[in-house]
């Protein structure tokens, strides 16, 4: 267990899932700061999720999540090496699916709310969403 967000527990398992199947980028080579930042990354989503959770958004579009994944498939030689990998991390492709259509709300959200402009804004409003939830970190 590397961190509780919100009553949510992320383990060391999901962060290597999201950085093995490139679902958060992460720009140093160093193995400890690369699980760091990843970790900071997949607490920030849960933030941003519980958030999200918080309103009715409209339907995603139809197929975009078996898009989303076919993409991700994409990246590797061949089914059975994504395969191996899904299971490696301790997902199945509906696990998955759920990550995928997740990313794809907060997306949505985040694009009605902050439009172009996210950066500075962004980073702002994740520091309150912060301040305001209870985050236990367990860094290794």
């Amino acid at each position: 267990m590397l961190a509780v967000v919100s009553g949510q527990i992320i383990l060391a398992s999901d962060v290597r899932a999201f950085l093995e199947l490139g679902l958060v980028t992460v720009e140093t080579e160093d193995p400890t700061e690369r699980e760091r930042t990843a970790l900071t990354r997949l607490i920030e989503r849960r933030l941003v999720l519980d958030e999200v959770n918080r309103y009715l958004l409209a339907p995603l579009p139809p197929g975009s999540v078996e898009q989303a994944l076919a993409g991700i498939r994409a990246r590797f030689p061949d089914v059975e090496t994504f395969d191996a990998l899904l299971d490696a991390v301790g997902l199945n492709p509906d696990d998955l699916r759920q990550i995928l259509r997740d990313d794809a709300r907060i997306e949505a959200y985040l694009a009605d709310r902050f439009g172009e402009r996210r950066a500075g804004e962004m980073e702002d409003w994740i520091g309150r969403l912060e301040s305001r939830a209870e985050v236990l970190r367990l860094d290794p």
